[in-house]
């Protein structure tokens, strides 16, 4: 069998007269036959299938249902033609042919190109060179003009081709910014109210050398401002530290306290005069690393949690063993059972009652009363116990 010709073969019967009875095979690929294979849906949708299901020729068939690939005709009527297979029709070309045909078409192009034509002319449009330039420029070649200058301009202009502006920039420049007056070292009144006072410095206003208000010496500028001034005493006075109010002890208050009563002889008597509580807190034992040491220490800087506080050395040791390694050691001293006693009273500067190791008959014990002395402060406990075990074995 040759793929390459096309043999086409009618039918000379049809089964069913409403039908054509060529039709794509259901058991072979790529095939077209007229036999009675098919489903009875096929035949029951006749004679509306005809054109889309049966067609009058194996041809028409395979042109339908297989046009780029080889299609098998099968005639059962005519079994000594065998088998035809029809080559498939090749796919067009998306290019044009490089030259057109010498003759022309009778009609136009149903689907013009919108390529221009690859090839030139064969004759060059009117006015153009005939033969191209070997090497082109990429610039077109300017228009000269008509009539070239007959040569250069023998003077040249005595005015530049623009006039000059006529007026000038409306706003000139800024000047640059002038040197800053270093101004004397003068005493000057700063402040207003009762808080004003006499200061020494440079950095008063511009204005005040021609009013009148810079002066040589601070009794100077206090006697012209009606000020006190002069060296301030030390006293103890109010202020603020971290949004909390204090009473401190000093000079560096402003002269207005002096005025206003503010300014006192002891802390006390500041703290009531201000409504204060400046009684110290009290003080605690607590677990600490001192030198790098867990310890437990007795003083003021407690740590805020309870848990932290003790009243005695034993019950922070039996806390925290590790703070207290000596206590550990085994010992066959005994702590003298000593109460705390109950009738004292602070002392008049304000002290309270703590136990303190003093020097009695040379020999150092744990006294409570509110007599101990400032070098006593650091040494300050709650209870006779740790007093006590903080120098002797224990």
């Amino acid at each position: 069998i040759d793929i390459n010709e096309v043999t086409t073969t009618k039918a000379t019967t049809v089964a069913d007269k409403s039908c054509h009875e060529w039709h794509p095979s259901t058991t072979d690929p790529q095939t077209c036959t007229n036999d009675d294979k098919y489903p009875a849906g096929w035949k029951n949708g006749c004679p509306n299938y005809n054109g889309k299901l049966f067609f009058e020729s194996g041809d028409e068939c395979c042109d339908t249902y297989y046009p780029n690939d080889p299609c098998t005709t099968i005639d059962i009527n005519n079994p000594s033609a065998g088998l035809t297979t029809a080559a498939a029709t090749p796919k067009p070309s998306p290019k044009p042919s490089p030259k057109p045909t010498q003759k022309p078409s009778p009609g136009p192009t149903p689907n013009p190109t919108m390529k221009p034509t690859p090839n030139p002319t064969k004759k060059p449009v009117p006015g153009q060179t005939p033969k191209p330039t070997k090497k082109p420029t990429m610039k077109p070649t300017p228009i000269p003009t008509k009539k070239p200058s007959p040569g250069p301009t023998p003077k040249p202009q005595s005015q530049p081709t623009k006039p000059p502006t006529k007026q000038p920039t409306p706003r000139p420049s800024s000047p640059p910014t002038p040197k800053p007056v270093t101004q004397d070292v003068k005493w000057y009144p700063r402040g207003s109210g009762g808080s004003k006072e006499c200061v020494q410095g440079s950095d008063y206003s511009p204005t005040f050398p021609s009013q009148g208000w810079t002066y040589e010496t601070e009794t100077a500028c206090c006697k012209a401002w009606s000020l006190l001034c002069g060296v301030k005493d030390v006293k103890w006075y109010p202020t603020a530290s971290n949004g909390k109010q204090k009473c401190v002890e000093g000079n560096d208050y402003p002269w207005s306290f002096v005025a206003s009563g503010w300014l006192y002889a002891t802390e006390q008597k500041c703290c009531n005069g201000m409504n204060l509580d400046c009684s110290p807190p009290p003080k605690k034992w607590y677990p600490t690393v001192v030198a790098g040491e867990k310890a437990c220490v007795f003083g003021e800087d407690v740590p805020a949690s309870l848990a932290l506080q003790f009243d005695s050395k034993g019950e922070c040791c039996a806390a925290y063993p590790l703070a207290c390694p000596s206590t550990t050691t085994t010992t066959t001293a005994t702590i003298p059972a000593v109460e705390t006693p109950r009738d004292c009273e602070p002392s008049p500067e304000g002290r309270e009652c703590y136990w303190w190791p003093d020097m009695v008959d040379w020999v150092i014990t744990c006294v409570y009363n509110s007599d101990w002395n400032s070098y006593a402060a650091d040494y300050l406990y709650s209870d006779y116990d740790s007093c006590y075990c903080e120098y002797f074995d224990c």
